[in-house]
């Protein structure tokens, strides 16, 4: 049970409230760019979420089931900070008002006052990176640190182990093993909650992200949404209340389209320009952190570095392979490179079935679409262009399968 702290316990126990909002006038739903599974792309803003996940779209009088929906909107930036980083990988931007032993206490914009229990917070970036790329970072090593205890991260490198205890004053009072010790919040870049008591569970079935404007993020189960009001029952089984016009992004998982970051890949190869070796990432750049084209965030697709292919195999179930190709940002306008897509029938010879023109650093995602009929296999290939391997970092954006 999550509780705003302006109303009595008792009555929001006998009520079973969900986070609280604040009560400014709310604004009006944002337009986006919709992307069916099917169909031609459109701009439309939301008017309705039902509880079956039917998504109703203003202006079109149309409706989509977010089955057949790849995605509504653009993910934002959560530039500034503190932020809470969510057990399932969520992000929500909030000032922590208290820590004690079992819950968090914040005031989020997109969600009012909120209390969360520990479990279902893996962190809290206490000053969050300027820098986009560090911040993911910093967001990664707070999902991965491992062990049996709280973690102080402190700005001069060092990390502290123990129990925080509270938080009171500007100073976090940390438990350890030397006994009590206070700490100046202001020396702390992030806390790491016990990830031995984090919730595990994987959620599974039609399941959505959703993106607010601040930059928040979070993995929803189910939503209600009306023209002022979203109800939102997270991954990890706590509600959230919002103002419908924060809500910027959704992205569906568990669908009709299914992303090469969520399958086993059956084969990849790099042939380095010199020596340097380049891994492909799943839902991430080359060099780690959220993949982003055009100063927008995208939460799935495939990072690769040329040259190097990358192959599936495809259940027979899949009729269809889309993506959009781009350098990521992080090149600031460099890099150059081809890529290419050849499907195997089960016979072992590859048939090309898309090349690009040169891509480079700045330039749009080029979209891809291709017809899986009879193919068993499918390969994307990252090639050089105009300067040798020099920071071709190449995204294969929302790369996806279609049922």
């Amino acid at each position: 049970m999550n509780l705003p702290l302006a109303v009595p316990l008792a009555v929001l126990l006998a009520l079973g409230a969900p986070f609280a909002i604040h009560s400014h006038a709310a604004a009006a739903p944002p337009a986006g760019l919709v992307v069916p599974v099917d169909g031609q792309p459109f701009q439309a803003s939301l008017s309705r979420v039902d509880a079956g996940w039917k998504i109703a779209f203003a202006g079109h009088d149309r409706e989509l089931p977010a089955a057949d929906l790849v995605s509504w909107g653009a993910f934002a930036e959560a530039t500034r900070g503190p932020q809470l980083v969510l057990a399932g990988g969520g992000v929500l931007v909030a000032d922590v008002l208290e820590i004690n032993r079992e819950h968090l206490r914040a005031d989020a914009d997109v969600a009012g006052t909120l209390q969360l229990p520990l479990e279902s917070v893996a962190g809290v970036l206490l000053r969050p990176p300027v820098d986009p790329r560090q911040r993911d970072q910093l967001i990664d090593k707070v999902l991965a640190v491992a062990g049996d205890s709280d973690r102080l991260l402190l700005d001069n490198g060092d990390e502290l182990a123990g129990t925080v205890a509270g938080l009171r004053d500007e100073k976090l009072t940390l438990e350890s093993a030397a006994g009590k010790v206070e700490i100046e919040l202001a020396k702390v870049l992030a806390i790491v909650f016990n990830p031995a008591l984090r919730e595990k569970a994987k959620p599974a079935g039609l399941r959505c992200w959703i993106g607010f404007r601040d930059g928040s993020r979070v993995l929803a189960t189910s939503m209600t949404m009306n023209l002022t009001t979203a109800q939102l029952k997270l991954a990890g089984g706590d509600s959230l209340q919002a103002r419908s016009g924060t809500i910027v992004a959704i992205q569906p998982l568990g669908g009709r389209a299914v992303y090469l970051s969520d399958l086993k890949a059956a084969g990849y190869r790099h042939v380095p320009y010199l020596e340097l070796p380049w891994p492909y990432r799943r839902d991430e750049s080359v060099t780690g952190g959220l993949l982003r084209s055009g100063s927008k965030v995208f939460l799935k697709g495939l990072g690769m570095h040329s040259a190097s292919r990358l192959t599936y195999d495809l259940p027979r179930s899949f009729h269809r392979f889309q993506a959009e190709v781009a350098i990521d940002d992080e090149t600031h306008g460099g890099g150059s490179v081809v890529v290419r897509v050849f499907t195997d029938d089960g016979s072992g010879k590859w048939q090309p079935k898309f090349t690009s023109s040169t891509i480079r650093g700045n330039d749009p995602p080029v979209p891809i679409s291709i017809d899986l009929a009879g193919a068993k296999r499918i390969s994307l290939l990252v090639d050089f262009a105009d300067h040798g391997d020099e920071l071709d970092h190449a995204d294969w954006l929302n790369a996806r399968l279609v049922r």
